[in-house]
Protein backbone atom coordinates (compact mmCIF):
# COMPACT_ATOMS: atom_id res chain seq x y z
CA UNK A 1 0.00 0.00 0.00
CA UNK A 2 0.99 3.48 -1.10
CA UNK A 3 0.09 6.87 -0.73
CA UNK A 4 1.22 7.42 -3.78
CA UNK A 5 2.73 10.86 -3.50
CA UNK A 6 5.49 11.51 -6.67
CA UNK A 7 8.61 13.05 -6.06
CA UNK A 8 8.12 17.21 -6.24
CA UNK A 9 4.70 17.11 -4.87
CA UNK A 10 4.69 19.85 -2.54
CA UNK A 11 2.53 19.21 0.94
CA UNK A 12 0.92 21.53 2.66
CA UNK A 13 2.63 24.39 0.92
CA UNK A 14 5.80 23.75 2.54
CA UNK A 15 7.28 20.51 2.21
CA UNK A 16 8.30 19.23 -1.08
CA UNK A 17 8.73 15.36 -1.14
CA UNK A 18 12.16 14.46 -2.59
CA UNK A 19 11.65 10.54 -1.89
CA UNK A 20 10.29 7.50 -0.36
CA UNK A 21 12.22 6.20 2.61
CA UNK A 22 10.33 3.49 3.72
CA UNK A 23 6.84 1.93 4.29
CA UNK A 24 4.75 1.13 7.63
CA UNK A 25 1.99 -0.33 8.44
CA UNK A 26 -0.30 2.73 8.46
CA UNK A 27 1.88 5.22 6.67
CA UNK A 28 5.02 6.03 4.54
CA UNK A 29 7.98 8.01 5.41
CA UNK A 30 9.53 10.07 2.63
CA UNK A 31 12.35 12.45 2.56
CA UNK A 32 11.42 15.87 1.76
CA UNK A 33 12.37 19.84 2.64
CA UNK A 34 11.06 22.41 4.57
CA UNK A 35 10.95 25.18 2.16
CA UNK A 36 10.13 27.81 4.82
CA UNK A 37 13.11 26.56 6.82
CA UNK A 38 15.55 25.02 4.06
CA UNK A 39 16.47 21.56 5.86
CA UNK A 40 15.83 18.22 5.27
CA UNK A 41 12.84 16.60 7.05
CA UNK A 42 10.91 13.13 7.29
CA UNK A 43 7.72 13.05 6.37
CA UNK A 44 5.16 10.59 7.73
CA UNK A 45 1.81 10.51 5.34
CA UNK A 46 -0.58 8.34 6.70
CA UNK A 47 -2.61 5.58 4.34
CA UNK A 48 -5.61 7.00 3.18
CA UNK A 49 -7.82 4.58 3.75
CA UNK A 50 -6.90 5.04 7.12
CA UNK A 51 -7.40 8.89 7.47
CA UNK A 52 -11.52 7.82 7.22
CA UNK A 53 -10.81 5.85 10.48
CA UNK A 54 -10.88 7.81 13.36
CA UNK A 55 -8.99 5.50 15.91
CA UNK A 56 -6.29 5.33 13.38
CA UNK A 57 -6.31 9.15 13.22
CA UNK A 58 -6.62 9.50 16.63
CA UNK A 59 -2.95 7.30 17.11
CA UNK A 60 -1.26 9.10 14.14
CA UNK A 61 -2.22 12.21 16.07
CA UNK A 62 -1.26 11.06 19.53
CA UNK A 63 2.66 9.71 17.35
CA UNK A 64 2.85 13.37 16.80
CA UNK A 65 1.60 14.66 20.01
CA UNK A 66 3.79 12.42 22.68
CA UNK A 67 7.00 12.60 20.13
CA UNK A 68 6.37 16.62 20.28
CA UNK A 69 6.61 17.03 23.84
CA UNK A 70 10.10 14.36 24.12
CA UNK A 71 13.36 16.26 23.39
CA UNK A 72 16.22 14.10 23.70
CA UNK A 73 19.21 13.37 21.94
CA UNK A 74 17.95 9.90 21.21
CA UNK A 75 14.72 10.46 20.54
CA UNK A 76 13.51 12.08 17.12
CA UNK A 77 12.09 15.19 16.91
CA UNK A 78 8.48 16.10 15.42
CA UNK A 79 8.58 19.59 14.31
CA UNK A 80 5.21 19.63 12.39
CA UNK A 81 1.31 17.58 11.87
CA UNK A 82 -1.06 18.56 9.56
CA UNK A 83 -3.46 17.85 7.53
CA UNK A 84 -3.50 18.06 3.37
CA UNK A 85 -4.69 15.81 0.24
CA UNK A 86 -7.30 13.89 2.89
CA UNK A 87 -4.74 12.38 4.67
CA UNK A 88 -2.47 13.27 7.84
CA UNK A 89 1.21 13.88 7.74
CA UNK A 90 3.76 14.40 10.72
CA UNK A 91 6.85 16.68 9.97
CA UNK A 92 10.20 15.24 11.75
CA UNK A 93 13.59 15.18 12.25
CA UNK A 94 15.18 13.36 9.25
CA UNK A 95 17.64 11.21 10.42
CA UNK A 96 20.90 9.96 8.34
CA UNK A 97 22.28 6.41 9.01
CA UNK A 98 20.29 2.60 9.31
CA UNK A 99 17.74 0.83 11.29
CA UNK A 100 19.79 -1.38 13.96
CA UNK A 101 17.75 -3.69 12.32
CA UNK A 102 19.53 -3.27 8.79
CA UNK A 103 22.88 -3.42 11.04
CA UNK A 104 21.62 -6.90 12.59
CA UNK A 105 20.75 -8.33 9.16
CA UNK A 106 24.01 -7.44 7.69
CA UNK A 107 26.43 -8.84 10.45
CA UNK A 108 24.69 -11.12 12.14
CA UNK A 109 26.01 -11.49 15.84
CA UNK A 110 27.37 -8.04 17.02
CA UNK A 111 30.14 -7.22 19.35
CA UNK A 112 29.69 -7.06 22.58
CA UNK A 113 30.44 -3.45 23.69
CA UNK A 114 28.45 -1.99 21.01
CA UNK A 115 25.29 -4.51 21.78
CA UNK A 116 25.70 -2.72 25.19
CA UNK A 117 26.25 0.82 24.00
CA UNK A 118 23.07 0.82 21.50
CA UNK A 119 21.26 -1.14 24.39
CA UNK A 120 22.05 1.72 26.60
CA UNK A 121 21.29 4.70 24.50
CA UNK A 122 17.87 2.93 24.01
CA UNK A 123 16.90 2.67 27.31
CA UNK A 124 18.14 6.06 28.13
CA UNK A 125 15.49 7.23 25.48
CA UNK A 126 13.15 5.10 27.22
CA UNK A 127 13.62 6.59 30.44
CA UNK A 128 13.15 9.79 29.38
CA UNK A 129 9.91 9.44 27.82
CA UNK A 130 8.47 6.99 30.69
CA UNK A 131 9.77 10.03 33.40
CA UNK A 132 7.21 11.89 30.66
CA UNK A 133 4.30 9.61 31.23
CA UNK A 134 5.50 8.46 27.37
CA UNK A 135 5.37 4.73 26.64
CA UNK A 136 6.54 3.71 23.67
CA UNK A 137 5.17 0.28 23.34
CA UNK A 138 7.21 -1.22 20.15
CA UNK A 139 10.37 -0.64 20.69
CA UNK A 140 12.17 -2.79 18.12
CA UNK A 141 15.49 -2.64 16.16
CA UNK A 142 13.48 -1.50 12.78
CA UNK A 143 12.26 1.69 15.26
CA UNK A 144 15.63 2.69 16.07
CA UNK A 145 17.67 4.84 13.60
CA UNK A 146 21.83 4.60 14.01
CA UNK A 147 23.73 7.46 12.18
CA UNK A 148 27.73 6.88 11.34
CA UNK A 149 28.85 8.02 14.73
CA UNK A 150 27.26 5.55 16.39
CA UNK A 151 24.24 7.51 18.08
CA UNK A 152 20.73 5.41 18.04
CA UNK A 153 17.78 7.56 18.01
CA UNK A 154 14.78 5.93 18.70
CA UNK A 155 11.73 6.73 15.86
CA UNK A 156 7.74 5.82 15.78
CA UNK A 157 5.96 6.31 18.60
CA UNK A 158 2.39 5.09 16.55
CA UNK A 159 0.97 3.02 19.75
CA UNK A 160 2.50 5.31 21.94
CA UNK A 161 0.44 5.70 25.17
Amino acid sequence: MSTGVDPGTVIDERYRVEYLLGSGGMADVYCATDLQLDREVAIKLLYRRFAQDAEFVERFRREASAAAGLQHQHVVSVYDRGEWGGTYYIAMEYLQGRTLKAIINEYGALDSDWAIDMTTQILRAARFAHRRNVIHRDFKPHNVIVDDDGLATVTDFGIAR
